[in-house]
């Protein structure tokens, strides 16, 4: 199948920590595929924006979320790289911050809510 209606995109969200596979249809988003656990996928769909649906071929649209998937799994941890990741985090559990570490941190997070949300007035938090 090589339709050029159909493109995925991998992308990297800051709130995530494996990518994603975002599936678009004619430009508008209607399917994405999450890595949540290792080896297992989730796939969201979308509505379009005036509440109508989509209809698809079953066909073309197993086709279509199989390459999704086949290369979202390319962007995956492998085995030995899931392990150090896990071995890392279990490190960190028990992790204590200096109050010098603390107060680093908290400088650069509120460097950075002033990047992305201006002068403080719109954050989530404040």
């Amino acid at each position: 199948m090589e339709n050029t209606n159909w493109e995925t995109i991998i992308s990297y969200p800051p709130d995530k920590e494996e990518p994603i596979a975002e599936i678009y249809y004619k430009n508008e988003q209607c399917f994405e595929i999450n890595y949540e656990d290792y080896g297992f996928f989730v796939v969201k769909i979308f509505n379009n924006e005036d509440g109508n649906f989509w209809e698809f071929s079953y066909d073309e649209s197993i086709e279509v979320l199989q390459k999704a998937k086949n290369r979202l799994a390319e962007h995956q941890r492998t085995p030995e790289q899931q392990k150090r990741y896990d071995e890392r985090i279990k490190e960190l559990e028990n992790w204590k911050p200096t109050p010098e570490e603390t107060a680093e941190y908290e400088r650069k997070m509120k460097e950075q809510r002033e990047k992305y949300y201006g002068d403080g007035q719109n954050t989530p938090s404040s």
